[in-house]
């Protein structure tokens, strides 16, 4: 019997960690000190870190002179919305669809 495997699960996959960047020469942005969320895709939290690690660790590369650091205790699951697809009633509809 073969053995199916799960695609959906119920971890989260994206999580949101707030990123500081303390940046006196203003290389990065026109402030010298600002926050922001980053979202990082892992499957965990801790992955979530590494990856927020990673990130900051480039950053500092790409911008010398600015320092990226992330908070360890603002790391949380980031759910996205849904789409929502709203149905009209064929009356209300000023066009309609045909098969060719």
């Amino acid at each position: 019997m073969a053995k199916v495997k799960k695609s959906f699960s119920m971890r989260p996959q994206l999580w949101l960690v707030k990123v500081t960047v303390h940046d006196p020469d203003c290389v990065f942005s026109i402030r010298p000190n600002i926050s922001f969320d980053r979202i990082i895709k892992a499957t965990n939290i801790d992955a979530a870190m590494r990856g927020a690690a990673v990130y900051c660790a480039r950053k500092m590369q790409d911008y010398p002179g600015a320092h990226f650091a992330y908070s360890t205790k603002e790391i949380k699951p980031y759910y996205y919305p849904m789409r929502v697809v709203h149905q009209e009633s064929a009356d209300k509809v000023c066009f309609t669809r045909t098969k060719l």
